[in-house]
């Protein structure tokens, strides 16, 4: 830990910009709720995995409409997507009613500023993972200087295996 004169830390740009993304991550999130954000996250992340795991099935059904080549597997790919956005918005927009009749707000408002946090630091992981990966110009000094990188650092290992393969 960085500390100078008078007990301060030393917070370099990088923690800045970290501290940025993690404040406003978390201030949007807890303003959302955490129904909201998880929701909004599970739905893109739903509606991708299963167009992707099944977009080959579905343009199947919609190549008589189309006929057969690309446009075949990208329109599947949209409409299962779509489908399962949708669906996770309804299930979404019913338990905020849900939380709104038994007066939970608070707590969705909470739960969602932690989820925020922890959102930040996954973005901010990401770019420190971003710049330790971008061969265009030297991070080194820079991440050195970051008192969160230090943090963040013993965790890129396992990044990189999970995105090499």
């Amino acid at each position: 830990m960085r500390v100078i004169k008078g007990g301060r830390v030393n917070l370099s740009g990088l923690d800045i910009v970290f501290l940025i993304i993690i404040v406003f991550a978390a201030l949007r999130a807890g303003f959302r709720g955490f129904v909201r954000e998880f929701m909004s996250m599970a739905a893109v992340v739903l509606g991708i995995t299963v167009a992707v795991l099944f977009s080959g099935v579905a343009a199947i059904y919609v190549q008589p409409w189309i006929g057969t080549g690309a446009w075949s597997q990208v329109v599947s790919f949209l409409g299962l997507f779509l489908l399962v956005y949708l669906l996770v918005k309804v299930f979404e927009n019913a338990l905020n009613r849900i939380i709104e009749r038994i007066n939970l707000e608070s707590l969705d408002r909470a739960l969602g500023f932690f989820l925020g946090i922890l959102e930040g630091l996954l973005a901010s992981f990401i770019l420190l993972l971003v710049l330790q990966l971008q061969p265009v110009f030297d991070t080194r000094q820079m991440i050195a200087e970051s008192l969160l990188a230090e943090y963040l650092l013993p965790l890129l290992p396992y990044a990189e295996r999970l995105i090499g393969g």
